[in-house]
């Protein structure tokens, strides 16, 4: 079994600032990364910087053909499917739930910092209480919608059985059973 890699010994700060390096750099300038990491006091040694770069473009590519999949599956489900009542936005803060519960659970596993993992978690439970207020004002513009559609419908069928010599009672009684006023 090969030596743990000294990436992993550094500081969490420093891996997640390498970390965003790599990332923005497209995977590149290794040597220029252990430069920067020994210009900080870390001595690790540029095929070490290579083979951890190596690892997390591994898992950063596969966690974007994950979102690309997710992004195209959620166009494909707007597209086939009218969402006035917000199910797609639902189905997709159960999943974000599930994922926070596997978060939390992973950090207990991991030997991270209560500061850090508070810290993400933190994140992690704003996006989802944005993700419930989209929710719940997309399902009220919804409401809203169907009570101006049924306004339409109301003064149209009015308009419409007035003409036909329709009593004013009977004419109300349908209008209010269009509105859905008792």
């Amino acid at each position: 079994m090969p030596p743990r890699n000294k990436v992993f010994d550094l500081p969490q700060e420093v891996r997640e600032e390498l970390n965003e390096k790599l990332v923005s750099s497209g995977f590149q300038g290794y040597e220029a990364l252990a430069g920067w990491l020994s210009d900080r006091g870390y001595n690790v040694s540029k095929s070490s910087v290579h083979r951890y770069g190596q690892d997390l473009q591994e898992e950063f590519e596969e966690a974007m053909g994950s979102v690309r999949r997710t992004t195209e599956m959620a166009k494909a489900m707007a597209d086939a499917v009218e969402d006035d009542e917000g199910n797609l936005i639902d189905a997709t803060a159960r999943l974000v739930q599930e994922h926070l519960l596997r978060i939390s659970l992973e950090f207990r596993k991991m030997e991270i910092e209560p500061d850090a993992a508070a810290h993400h978690l933190g994140k992690v439970s704003k996006a989802l209480d944005s993700l419930g207020r989209l929710s719940l004002s997309q399902k009220k513009h919804a409401k809203e919608m169907r009570a101006e559609v049924a306004k339409e419908a109301a003064a149209k069928a009015e308009t419409s059985m007035a003409s036909q010599g329709m009593s004013r009672e009977a004419i109300d009684a349908i209008k209010r059973d269009i509105l859905g006023i008792a």
